[in-house]
């Protein structure tokens, strides 16, 4: 019997055949031969107390015993393929998670040489048909196979074909579930000590919590750095790195270091739970046939309630995307969900939580992408809120352009910005960004103007804002000063009056701004001096009080000199040049026309027009305004016949 079958079929710990091994104790008669002589293995390197009692135990067996149990396939033509057809579901993933386990120990050299040689398929199977069932095979037609690795992998086969024989006599489910999980925690971890219920356990999380406690998938100091540095358990104290420096008795920048060690090497630390057949959707109704996986808060109650544990979902989250890692990805940064949060990082999106997305999906949408750009947005000023179609948006990050997975990628990323943005897709499916800026006064003064509807007093305007928003402004003459420069609001004139200036064009008669900015703005598109006539009909439109005299005293008054007053009251810009006769009237043309119209005891207005416009070559248009403004200030009359007289 070799070591390696004596390891399997007694108990005995790795270490004690380690200590065989490496003292040249091959097989079961050279152990009893060596005691027989020294009555002791104390001697031999490496070999500890639990060793020695270990080995000496054997020993006392078997030396008192008839004779010595071999481990012997069943003779009969093609054994293995005979007892590998019989064997259970159970049995034959037992077999492969040994051969994993195994063949994970093995040299570089030897794992390369033997997944050429099978082609990656490592299956029992396959591997029987190919070497252990196979008469034929001969190790050395592996390629690149040296003497190291024909020792090694020769080695590999034997214990295979005995764990193989070994399995096969077991019916029992748990004690096959035991045996995998002893040779697993002992094979990998080195612990001999394993409580019932983790070897009869397919749980992921009891066993991962085990080997939590037992420092076993970090060592006992990197152990204590982890469970502070990352959110483990629930209700654990956050720490900053300077917290956990100082717990620990090392530097910050130590345990930044090793922090970091622990990001890169986490998810390989983990992969032992695969070898484990942990049935997700019985115990926990987690359906991986679903494209989308979120764990809440009811199923790590229930995960911690049924496994006697107390993890944190993001830790949960991450053991069940390793257990599944061939079928989904990950979406969700592992530094920022399982550290604690202290700052964000700048450029890309801080994820809160973990989403498990089928990796075909992620092949053809980037959600990574996708989350970064909402991002982006929300942390943009957003003076006013807006909204845009969503299916549309998520076209954007299609990776193949393929629109007919849009429907199932729809839901899986509203769930997303849901939990991580807390934004909502509205019944009309669109994407709505709410404004994140404080409301400005001129804001309140503008949604108090479209309540009034008109232009309205800044008095008026105070006390409707006052009146819902107490204190928002200070006084009449801190919100005056808000709107003058506002430029969505309209002052007019000097009344203190004021509205919206899109009023302007969707409202008539609303024109803000003063009498001098409505004559300045139509001057701008005539190319003749204007009278004052038709200037004070254009601004009646707007300012039904004013009159002729109010214009002109206006215009005078301008600081900055744009206007210029012609003879008759024509007025034009002073930055234009007007080739008109309209700028060299005489300066008495009135006296002129009232002197005309004495002549007759009335004469009709049309023919005094027509008389003064060939005198002047002026157009009968602004004759008739100079005769206008006369009537006005009564220097002539007029009838109701449109007779003039004086």
């Amino acid at each position: 019997m070799t070591i390696e079958e004596i390891y399997y079929s007694e108990d005995i710990s790795v270490r004690a055949c380690n200590v065989c091994n490496d003292n040249g104790l091959k097989d079961l008669s050279a152990i009893l031969n060596y005691y027989r002589e020294n009555k002791t293995f104390n001697s031999l390197r490496n070999c500890g107390k639990k060793s020695n009692e270990e080995l000496t135990s054997i020993c006392l067996k078997y030396i008192y015993s008839d004779g010595i149990e071999q481990l012997e396939l069943p003779k009969t033509e093609n054994p293995l393929i005979s007892l590998i057809s019989n064997l259970t579901r159970t049995q034959r993933e037992i077999i492969n998670s040994f051969i994993d386990i195994t063949f994970n120990h093995l040299s570089n050299r030897s794992k390369n040489a033997i997944t050429s040689f099978l082609k990656s398929n490592l299956k029992i199977r396959n591997i029987c048909d190919k070497i252990l069932a196979n008469e034929g095979f001969n190790i050395l037609e592996i390629k690149n196979v040296g003497r190291k690795s024909v020792t090694e992998l020769n080695s590999f086969f034997h214990i295979t074909k005995n764990f193989i024989l070994k399995v096969s006599r077991i019916e029992n489910e748990n004690d096959l579930i035991a045996l995998k999980n002893r040779f697993f925690i002992e094979k990998t971890f080195s612990i001999t000590e394993i409580p019932s219920e983790i070897l009869e356990s397919q749980s992921i999380f009891k066993l991962t919590d085990f080997l939590i406690c037992q420092n076993a998938i970090f060592n006992k100091h990197y152990n204590e750095i982890f469970l502070k540095a990352f959110k483990i358990y629930e209700s654990q104290t956050e720490l900053t790195l300077d917290e956990i420096a100082e717990d620990c008795g090392l530097t910050r920048e130590r345990i930044r270091q090793i922090r970091k060690i622990f990001l890169e090497e986490l998810f390989t630390k983990l992969h032992f739970i695969k070898i484990t057949d942990d049935d997700l959707f019985q115990k926990y109704n987690i359906d991986i046939l679903q494209d989308y996986i979120l764990i809440d808060s009811d199923i790590v109650n229930l995960i911690n309630e049924i496994n006697n544990t107390n993890f944190s979902n993001e830790f949960i989250t991450l053991l069940i995307y390793v257990y599944i890692s061939d079928k989904f990805e990950l979406i969700g940064n592992i530094e920022d969900v399982l550290q604690p949060k202290f700052f964000k990082t700048k450029n890309r999106h801080n994820w809160n939580n973990f989403y498990l997305v089928n990796t075909k999906i992620c092949n053809e949408f980037d959600f990574i992408a996708f989350a970064d750009d909402i991002d982006n947005r929300l942390n943009e000023r957003i003076e006013e809120t807006y909204k845009f179609n969503y299916k549309s948006y998520l076209f954007n990050f299609l990776r193949n352009g393929d629109a007919s997975i849009l429907s199932i990628i729809f839901s899986i990323a509203e769930k997303i910005i849901n939990h991580e943005f807390e934004i909502f897709i509205d019944l009309n499916d669109s994407i709505i960004f709410k404004r994140n800026t404080v409301k400005q006064v001129p804001e309140y003064a503008i949604d108090a103007l479209e309540k009034l509807g008109i232009p309205s007093k800044i008095e008026d305007i105070y006390n409707l804002i006052e009146k819902d928003f107490p204190e928002i402004t200070k006084s009449i003459e801190a919100l005056r000063g808000s709107l003058q420069r506002t430029p969505e609001v309209n002052c007019f004139g000097r009344s203190s009056t004021y509205g919206l200036k899109k009023w302007e064009d969707e409202k008539e008669g609303i024109k803000g701004g003063t009498i001098k900015d409505i004559v300045l703005e139509y001057l701008k598109e005539k190319k003749d001096p204007i009278h004052v006539y038709e200037l004070l009909n254009e601004v009646h439109k707007y300012r039904e009080k004013t009159n002729s005299k109010n214009i002109i005293t206006n215009l005078k008054l301008d600081p900055q000199k744009q206007f210029v007053i012609f003879n008759q009251n024509f007025i034009g810009l002073s930055s234009k040049i007007y080739n008109s006769n309209l700028t060299n009237l005489p300066k008495f043309l009135g006296k002129m026309i009232t002197h005309f119209i004495k002549q007759y005891p009335s004469i009709e207005i049309i023919k005094v027009e027509q008389h003064f416009c060939k005198i002047l070559e002026i157009s009968e248009e602004n004759t008739n305004c100079i005769i206008q403004i006369l009537i006005q200030n009564e220097f002539i009359n007029i009838d109701n016949k449109n007779n003039l007289y004086v």
